[in-house]
């Protein structure tokens, strides 16, 4: 059940949670949230798996803003329970009604960073940012935070379905169903995107960008399947930033235009083996 702080009532609780009705709603808090400079306007703060909802104090709630964890590119805990979130779109300043709170949302944050993304990620922090000595680092991959163990195929659905909300597109629960059951039971460390050939472009892009963040896959393989460029280009991304993929099979895969791409992505200190035809 979702946890809620003091002087919300039932009604608007219960109305936060039909709006958010595609996901659980875990957490909600009244916030003050500074809408100017040193002004501040009460707020619900309303946590999903992979997302930061704020409502304002009204039934029937009503999103006013939002954005995915995936967003977060500077979390800090300041004095009197305020917290300073630096997405991608500006800075989000709030106070929140007890350090209990804080530290739930805090937990919830970096908890949700580490499932997606083992590797390095948004910065978590506790203290005044100003201090010369700085703050202490809670980052999901810092000695001090509390990193959640991957689940099957090093965590493969979650981070799936935080691009999915991410990118505002649905998750599709058979490509999580296959991975966490098929693939896992068999111990595949192939990612066969042939068993999704039958999902759109968009979709395929999608599991080709969980593949940067994921360490248990070790191959991507794809033949006589026609990528579009979307795809093409996440290919890309992914083998830029994937610490674990060794070896790349695209075969009559639609290679031809992104080839010299490819060739400089292999070209780094980690050479991938690569099978192509273009």
């Amino acid at each position: 059940m979702a946890k809620a702080s003091v002087e919300l009532t039932r009604e608007l609780q219960d109305s936060i949670r039909r709006c958010l009705s595609q996901g659980a709603v875990l957490q909600q808090h009244r916030v003050k949230l500074e809408t100017k400079p040193k002004k501040f306007e009460d707020r619900v703060l309303a946590l999903t798996s992979w997302r930061l909802h704020l409502f304002p104090l009204k039934v029937p709630a009503k999103v006013e803003s939002s954005f995915n964890v995936l967003e977060i590119r500077a979390f800090n805990t300041l004095s009197q329970n305020q917290i300073l979130v630096e997405t991608e779109r500006g800075m989000v300043s709030m106070r929140l009604p007890s350090a209990e709170s804080v530290d739930q949302v805090t937990r919830h944050v970096s908890s949700a960073l580490s499932k997606v993304c083992p590797g390095p990620g948004c910065l978590i922090r506790r203290g005044n940012v100003d201090t010369p000595e700085g703050p202490r680092d809670t980052s999901p991959n810092s000695e001090t935070s509390t990193s959640t163990t991957h689940s099957v195929c090093g965590g493969f659905s979650e981070t799936y379905a935080a691009l999915c909300d991410y990118n505002g597109l649905h998750c599709r629960e058979e490509v999580q169903w296959d991975v966490d059951t098929i693939y896992h039971a068999e111990d595949n460390r192939e990612f066969n995107l042939l068993d999704f050939s039958h999902l759109e472009s968009r979709d395929l892009a999608l599991m080709v960008a969980a593949l940067a963040y994921n360490q248990w896959f070790t191959k991507l393989y794809c033949k006589d399947l026609r990528l579009g460029s979307e795809v093409l280009e996440q290919v890309l991304h992914t083998l830029s930033k994937s610490g674990s993929l060794e070896e790349l099979v695209l075969d009559n895969a639609g290679l031809k235009t992104y080839s010299r791409e490819v060739t400089r992505s292999l070209a780094g200190p980690k050479l991938l083996p690569c099978s192509e035809g273009l």
